[in-house]
């Protein structure tokens, strides 16, 4: 869907270089701007296979990779000339550092009107915050996010991913094709602001209850006011997570659990007495789970009584689940230049399906891979693109 739409691209670590695989899987010619020699930061990130991040591999994906020092006065003039006839440009420096290198967003609309200007950071490109340094974590922490997981008794539990990235990059790539739309139908380009804060706080379902004076915080695995909505243990640490929301699915449970005297049971008549009698019921239900080898046959009875429910999935059980790899959100793709021992790896598919221009991971490619060609196309001879790489790796 995007092929002949050419990106130039400054990200590093995870959510800029995510958001710009993305626009890749779906025909984008992404020119990846990395350090000579090392190349950028998420190469080093995760696990390592032949001196190679697969994570890495993963989020650089599909991309062209140019290496060129940026505080050489020349690699910023080549790049003058190159976003001349790109589309996008994604940045993920803190804010004012392109600005200092010569290739800030009004030098840059400068040059190309049409020009799609998209920054990545952790807290925006203006206000008290902006030139504080930020990563995932601390957007969980100040989002207010944090605040609501855990056990209301214990303290704030961060998410087990790197959750503002992710949600983040995908806020940018949805933000960069609507800026876009606009350049296609106008001229006129413009800067996207994305910021790991914004996107966690987009995320704070909890925000609006201050507009009444209710403020909400942990409820641990059950919900505030839903009963029984929530996490349940069965034996040997396995558990399922459970979803009744209305009195045809309460009645549904208490079938299944071969209790229907639990629907005249004046604990449980009502959602607010349920919710009111929310440990007697998680009592219950643990120890109906308790009965099973494997909580999966649980969740099979609750599945075939039309009831909201799934075991808790561990990463083999993801990595194996027969839907998982049916619909391809798990794919294997070509290992990057420089690994022998595997040609290919698993990793994550493309974050939606289409049905006449679906999207591709694509093998990513090794440090500075395409500096000749691309750098071919304006004007420079390979002996020179190698002599300028001479002097950039020794810097």
């Amino acid at each position: 869907m995007l092929e002949g739409i050419r990106v130039l691209d400054f990200t590093a670590n995870a959510a800029g270089p995510c958001c710009t695989g993305m626009l890749a899987d779906y025909g984008a010619e992404v020119i990846k701007i990395e350090r000579p020699v090392t190349g950028n930061d998420e190469r080093t990130y995760g696990i390592q296979v032949d001196g190679t991040s697969l994570l890495g591999a993963w989020l650089d994906r599909g991309k062209r990779s140019v290496t060129m020092d940026l505080k050489d006065p020349e690699a910023v003039e080549l790049l003058k000339g190159m976003v001349q006839d790109c589309d996008i440009l994604v940045e993920s420096a803190r804010p004012g550092v392109m600005d200092r290198l010569g290739l800030g967003y009004e030098a840059m609309h400068r040059i190309n009107p049409r020009l799609v200007y998209c920054s990545i950071s952790a807290f925006g490109q203006a206000g008290p915050y902006s030139q504080r340094p930020g990563y995932d974590l601390i957007a969980q922490a100040m989002s207010g996010v944090m605040d609501l997981c855990g056990d209301p008794d214990g303290p704030p539990v961060k998410s087990g991913t790197t959750l503002s990235d992710y949600v983040g990059a995908l806020n940018a790539f949805g933000s960069i094709l609507a800026a876009l739309r606009h350049a296609e139908r106008t001229g006129q380009g413009q800067h996207v602001d994305v910021s790991l804060l914004m996107t966690m706080i987009y995320l704070n379902g909890a925000v609006e209850y201050l507009n009444i004076g209710q403020k909400l915080t942990r409820s641990g695995n059950h919900h505030n006011t839903l009963a029984p909505y929530g996490l349940f243990q069965g034996r040997e640490g396995q558990s399922l997570v459970l979803a009744v929301i209305s009195p045809k699915l309460w009645k549904a449970l208490c079938q299944v659990l071969e209790c229907p005297e639990l629907e005249d049971d004046p604990r449980f008549c009502t959602l607010q007495q349920r919710r009111a009698n929310a440990g007697a019921l998680i009592t219950i239900i643990e120890e109906w789970l308790a009965g099973f080898d494997d909580i999966s046959e649980a969740a099979a009875l609750l599945d075939q009584a039309g009831i909201p429910s799934a075991k808790v999935f561990d990463q083999e059980d993801v990595w194996s689940d027969p839907h998982v790899r049916d619909q391809g959100y798990l794919v294997e793709v070509p290992t990057p230049g420089g690994v022998t021992s595997m040609d290919r790896f698993t990793a994550r598919g493309c974050a939606a399906k289409f049905s006449e221009t679906p999207g591709r991971i694509k093998r990513a490619p090794a440090v500075g891979e395409d500096s000749e060609e691309i750098l071919g196309r304006y004007g420079l001879r390979p002996e020179e693109v190698r002599a300028l790489q001479e002097r950039w790796s020794k810097r």
